[in-house]
């Protein structure tokens, strides 16, 4: 294992636009392998940093989020993206990268399915199921079998980000790394020139974001926390609005 940044890519370096993914805990580049085909054919040369931890890289000095947010800072020193997307866990680090955003141009930023606010008690039953997952270690076939929505690349890419993190220990490394869980205040970070969307398929975790009126918020119906495997086309559609609205507000 190294501590060497890797990445996926999708589309041609010749590109007009350019797309940042960054993907959840336990996860990899590739859980966004539909949505990333889909904004490569919109024109965009999409990047997917792999996390500290994670597709057979070793974990950095901590678990913090800011810790994995931080360590992904040379993308924004090389480029700017008018499209940055996160999942799970890599929603939160896109929200510790909001203040490195350019201040004037547009930028279309939207979070899938994050946990801005868990409670002590909710960790505690994380916990629980992380352990499980890690006794049970759920097969291709056990995902499609649990998700009917998903595709047999869908599943293997599950096994994959699973079984390539950087410890056995993983899941619980980051829960007690970031303690207090709370992050929903780092959306007053967002500069005024970037558009917010957050899609979440259970409605209560949008609960703690109702005082935050400068975003934009979608219930995913029939949708688990895998959003980009079951529904990609919703993530790449409100990826795309929230760049249409900002070229025609200008």
């Amino acid at each position: 294992m190294t501590t060497v940044p890797s990445a996926s890519q999708w589309g041609s370096p010749t590109a007009c636009r350019r797309a940042l993914l960054i993907h959840g805990l336990n996860s990899s580049s590739h859980t966004f392998h539909r949505v990333a085909s889909a904004l490569a054919a919109k024109g965009y040369l999409v990047i997917a940093p792999n996390l500290l931890g994670h597709a057979l890289r070793k974990p950095g000095v901590d678990f913090q989020v800011q810790t994995l947010a931080d360590e992904l800072l040379p993308y924004f020193q090389a480029a700017e993206y008018d499209i940055i997307i996160g999942h799970s866990m890599g929603a939160l680090v896109v929200l510790s990268l909001l203040k490195s955003l350019p201040k004037t141009k547009p930028t279309s930023v939207v979070l899938i399915d994050p946990s801005l606010e868990v409670t002590a008690e909710q960790m505690v039953d994380r916990r629980v199921k992380y352990s499980e997952d890690a006794r049970t270690n759920p097969t291709a076939e056990d995902y499609m079998a649990l998700n009917p929505l998903w595709t047999r690349e869908d599943a293997i890419w599950r096994v994959l980000g699973t079984h390539t993190v950087g410890r056995s220990t993983n899941s619980h490394d980051h829960i007690d790394g970031n303690v207090p869980w709370s992050f929903s205040h780092l959306i007053a970070d967002k500069p005024a020139a970037a558009a917010l969307t957050i899609l979440v398929a259970d409605p209560s975790k949008l609960e703690c974001v109702a005082k935050f009126k400068d975003i934009r918020t979608v219930i995913v119906s029939n949708a688990s926390h895998w959003i980009q495997y079951e529904f990609p086309e919703v993530i790449v559609e409100e990826a795309l609005r929230n760049i249409e609205e900002q070229d025609n507000g200008q």
